[in-house]
């Protein structure tokens, strides 16, 4: 098969299964499964052991620790990075160096993946599989040598866990995606736990202690080295906007990051500790820069203008939790006019929670995804709360009133990283810088 250009990939990929937007997540497990790849990376000849390679999992931070890698390594390497899902283009799951791949390369790697697998019509791909896939293809076609590999869902069977000789990175465990990984966190933190291969070198971010306890038997059983969070590296703040990074190697001063919360130095640290157990003589000056340069779009993103907008991709109750932090702390006294839309297996109810007494008002949106939550039932939750709601009919309706809205100082947009996206696209087209 082959594609003339990207649009015609993007309807290839669109034809087919999407568990990202398909609900329920199918039977028993149904769901990420490890089978489909294995065959296909078999069939293509494509590499498992990537060089210096970084898999993550955990349930709030991956993306911001791949996107801080990124920014601390790029610098003298070839960084291919995977993550998902993406907010306005299917572009942004595998980038080099931080940026998009041209669309050539897309489509060539389409068309050798697509070409081969038709002549094995027993291998069924998913969307997420194939776009996977393609990013092992791509360590060849662009030689990388170094690759930071976000997990999508779990770990253990997630279709990314066919990697073998990786740095684990654990990032932050909550409550999240419970009908596929369980409904304690020690049943979530066992799945994710699954990236630990015998012998790995492992990373674990801050963590409640019951998903601790899981990481540090997991270790144990695999025989493999870990660098703890609190133990073995740590971050302490020296200054209201700056702080300090230590680990058993030294200490970085003066850093500051671009991305507001608290939770964002923990991510910083957490990638700081994988970049040095990769590179250990990873210079100071090129750590404050990295930190210092690294946004992330739709991350307690700070859109200026009239009004300022807020942009964030919170969707369950931890990432709700560090949003009204940043508000508090940042947003004090500003009257607040909120859109929110969310996904219906999210826990909108513990999410909003994080918002009352920060947001004044809310815009409930309906997302046009098959997992959306509906617009009653949001609003619903939403009143029996506290707040003041309306429910304008379209998402673009939403967002031209929270534009409009003239009498409140800060707009904030979050509940789902489509939510986050949709708003994105639409502020393109409406020219607004």
């Amino acid at each position: 098969m082959s594609f003339s250009d990207f649009d015609s990939l993007e309807k290839y990929l669109n034809s087919l299964i999407n568990y990202e937007q398909a609900f329920p997540l199918g039977g028993a497990r149904d769901r990420p499964k490890l089978v489909p790849t294995l065959n296909a990376v078999d069939r293509l000849g494509l590499p498992l052991a990537l060089p210096n390679c970084v898999h993550i999992a955990g349930t709030k931070g991956k993306g911001s620790v791949v996107s801080y890698l990124e920014c601390l390594l790029s610098d003298g390497h070839r960084v291919l990075s995977f993550s998902s899902p993406h907010l306005v283009t299917v572009k942004e799951r595998v980038r080099l160096n931080g940026r998009l791949l041209d669309d050539e390369v897309w489509q060539k790697g389409f068309g050798v993946i697509t070409g081969s697998l038709q002549t094995e019509p027993e291998i069924k791909l998913t969307y997420f599989e194939i776009v996977w896939v393609f990013y092992l293809w791509a360590t060849i076609e662009l030689a990388s040598d170094v690759n930071v590999v976000e997990a999508g869902l779990g770990g253990k069977w997630d279709a990314t866990n066919v990697l073998r000789d990786t740095l684990a990175v654990l990032t932050l465990v909550d409550y999240d995606h419970m009908e596929i990984l369980g409904n304690t966190l020690t049943e979530i933190a066992t799945d994710k736990s699954g990236i630990i291969k015998s012998h790995a070198r492992v990373i674990i971010g801050r963590q409640p202690q019951e998903a601790l306890d899981v990481y540090l038997a997991r270790v144990t059983e695999e025989h493999a080295t870990a660098d703890v969070y609190g133990r073995d590296f740590d971050w302490d703040a020296e200054e209201a906007r700056h702080f300090r990074y230590e680990d058993h190697e030294g200490y970085v001063e003066n850093l500051k990051s671009a991305m507001p919360g608290m939770h964002q130095r923990d991510n910083a640290a957490v990638a700081i500790r994988a970049a040095r157990r990769l590179f250990p003589d990873l210079p100071a000056e090129g750590i404050r820069r990295a930190i210092a340069g690294c946004m992330i779009p739709g991350r307690q993103q700070l859109l200026t203008g009239k009004p300022d907008v807020l942009v964030d991709v919170a969707h369950n109750p931890v990432s709700f939790q560090a949003l009204g932090r940043t508000l508090r702390e940042l947003f004090a006294g500003r009257r607040i006019l909120g859109v929110v839309g969310m996904m219906k297996d999210k826990d909108a109810r513990g999410s909003l929670e994080a918002l009352r007494g920060l947001v004044n008002d809310l815009l409930i949106v309906e997302l046009p995804n098959p997992r959306s939550a509906k617009q009653a039932e949001l609003r619903d939750v939403a009143e029996s709360l506290g707040f003041h709601v309306e429910c304008p009919a379209t998402l673009e309706a939403a967002f031209e009133k929270l534009h409009a809205a003239s009498d409140y100082k800060l707009g904030l947009v979050a509940g789902s990283f489509y939510l986050a996206g949709d708003y994105l696209k639409w502020r393109d087209r409406a020219g607004i810088a």
